[in-house]
């Protein structure tokens, strides 16, 4: 469900009435702040243009619309050369309904709204700044509209079940894929023989298991997809089939992959329908690591709406048969908008994100010796900036990362993390470590797994607007296997018993842990990041700094501080010499 960013009193107030002394007349330009549903400004009259401008990558202007009868929304959004700005529509509860994310300019799109109600119209940037302006037409009752009182619309990060692995998931995870996954469908809940690869009968109209639909379309190609779904490896790893066997599920395999996608995706051709019957029976789909941008091109058409076979996914998402599970890129394409490619000192030095289309995402063949083309979310001039591309929007109000802390050397993500947050929007961000999954059910969002997940907000922080990236005010937790986020009003949730820095559980540690390279992971795949960010909330000094020094790819250095402050609490389930897993809420980060 849409994002509700939590205004002061005073401002809301200030909005609400600016807009009731216009009621009865047509809302002709928008009145700011409307960064929020909260704050949407009404007045909005079928056929009248509005006029507006996105000032920046976290600008929001929000339009509430109240349509009188089932029937036609059409949307029409111009804007200013030089700037891609799209539109999202949304009931007044639940995820968007349609939206229109192209290089067009209008972005124009319609919805047959099944019955009169309350609409909301996002407006951001994917990429550039400037005016534009909006113009809406929908079932209305001939009248002027009226402003009634601001009601917040319920509010949660997904309007489903999505499940979200954070890569190098070790395949005899139980506690991942029986325990979580497997349970989160609430079928056939026996747990199954590990050492079986035949649990399952996959006759999908008897077998009582849960039925995953898995997609292998971030491999190199539609030949290595078939291979990893059939084929258990020489060096032990088992095949897509078998790892779904043995943890007690009935596995088919989707056909289409970025070479094969213009049939495959669609539903004309053999395979195509083949592909949309399997989704219209399965219990879950489950997308594999590799490449997310292979994902988008063959989901997604040039315009980066749904093809055939996303549409069909998408249907039985929102309808509530359906979770979405990804794994690696399978996690990164989840949210409206994906990023990858590159690191954090790059992303830094950048400090915006290259905006692409799944059209600049064409299938190269491998080498001849079989080494795949390079990404084409890699940027032409510098491998360590980064790229975004359309995601699938299964997770539509917060960001994701994957591999979190764990990849090599000049790697930690967390720079790239929160420098993609302020250039993509999403006022919440998930970085999710290795061996770990995050599990969110609509409001709520709980952690499997042994390692942890990173949560940032920016709900009070700012951004530089200078040419070097700076942050202040990002509040960033850490949560580990049973902990929970809710969404609608950012509370964390534990069961570790032991409050650091209570009268009975003092700090271990006397002095603070500084980093001269925040980015680093060690040879056992430690991040500096995340051995800083723990120990800072378990040492007495209240805060300890990161370097992210300059090298010959990167001209700018920067620092990173985390600290404590009154709205801080750490968590664990020992005293004395202690290594984790902690629980941090709502520490501070800045940037610069």
């Amino acid at each position: 469900m849409h994002t509700s960013f939590f205004k002061s009193i005073v401002v809301t107030l200030a909005i609400t009435l600016s807009q009731i002394a216009s009621a009865g007349t047509c809302l002709t330009a928008e009145i700011e702040s409307n960064n929020a549903d909260t704050t949407a400004n009404s007045g909005v009259c079928s056929g009248t243009s509005i006029s507006g401008t996105i000032s920046s990558s976290t600008d929001y202007d929000w339009f509430k619309i109240e349509v009188a009868a089932a029937g036609t929304i059409t949307i029409n959004l111009s804007h200013a050369s030089g700037a891609d700005l799209d539109w999202f529509l949304y009931p007044a509860s639940g995820s968007y309904v349609a939206y229109k994310s192209s290089s067009s300019n209008p972005e124009t799109g319609t919805y047959n709204a099944p019955a009169a109600g309350t609409y909301y119209i996002r407006i951001k940037s994917y990429s550039g700044t400037g005016t534009y302006s909006l113009n809406v037409t929908f079932p209305n009752n001939g009248s002027t509209p009226d402003v009634p009182p601001v009601t917040p619309p319920i509010t949660a990060v997904v309007t489903g079940k999505v499940w979200l692995n954070g890569g190098a998931i070790s395949q005899e995870n139980t506690s991942i894929f029986v325990t979580g996954l497997r349970q989160a469908t609430g079928k056939n809940t026996n747990i199954p023989n590990i050492n079986s690869t035949s649990n399952c009968s996959t006759d999908w109209n008897t077998t009582p298991c849960p039925r995953v639909a898995v997609i292998t379309a971030s491999a190199v190609n539609q030949a290595d997809g078939v291979d990893k779904f059939n084929n258990d490896t020489t060096t032990g790893a088992w095949s897509y089939y078998n790892l779904f066997q043995r943890h007690g599920f009935s596995p088919k395999h989707i056909l289409s992959h970025h070479d094969t996608y213009l049939a495959n995706s669609g539903n004309t051709s053999t395979q195509g329908l083949a592909n949309i019957a399997i989704i219209n029976q399965a219990d879950l789909v489950y997308v594999i690591g590799g490449d997310q941008s292979r994902l988008s091109r063959t989901f997604l058409k040039d315009d980066g709406s749904d093809t055939p076979l996303l549409a069909a996914m998408r249907t039985r998402y929102n309808n509530g048969n359906l979770i979405y599970a990804g794994d690696s890129a399978g996690t990164a394409i989840a949210p409206s908008t994906s990023y990858g490619e590159g690191v954090s000192i790059g992303y830094l030095n950048q400090n915006t994100l290259r905006s692409i289309s799944p059209s600049n995402c064409p299938y190269v063949a491998p080498a001849s010796d079989g080494t795949p083309a390079p990404s084409c979310l890699s940027h032409p001039t510098n491998v360590d900036f980064g790229t975004k591309i359309k995601g699938f929007g299964f997770v539509p109000n917060a960001n994701v990362d994957t591999h979190f802390d764990n990849r090599a050397s000049r790697s930690g993500r967390l720079g790239r993390f929160i420098a993609a947050l302020k250039n993509i929007g999403p006022n919440v961000s998930y970085g999710i470590d290795q061996n770990t999954a995050l599990f969110i059910n609509a409001d709520v969002a709980t952690v499997y797994g042994s390692g942890g997940v990173f949560v940032a907000e920016a709900t009070s922080s700012n951004f530089g607007t200078g040419s070097k990236f700076s942050a202040t005010g990002v509040r960033l937790s850490y949560l580990t296997a049973g902990d929970s986020f809710k969404f609608s009003n950012r509370t964390i949730t534990t069961s570790k018993t032991s409050l650091i820095g209570t009268g009975g559980v003092a700090y271990q540690f006397s002095s603070a842990l500084n980093s001269t390279n925040i980015f680093a992971v060690d040879a056992n795949g430690i991040g500096s990041s995340s051995a800083t960010f723990k120990h800072m909330i378990d040492q007495t000094p209240t805060s300890s700094t990161g370097s992210a020094p300059s090298d010959s790819y990167n001209p700018l250095s920067f620092t990173l501080t985390f600290k404590r402050d009154s709205q801080t609490q750490g968590y664990k389930n020992a005293s004395g010499s202690y290594s984790g897993p902690y629980t941090i809420k709502k520490a501070l980060l800045n940037i610069n």
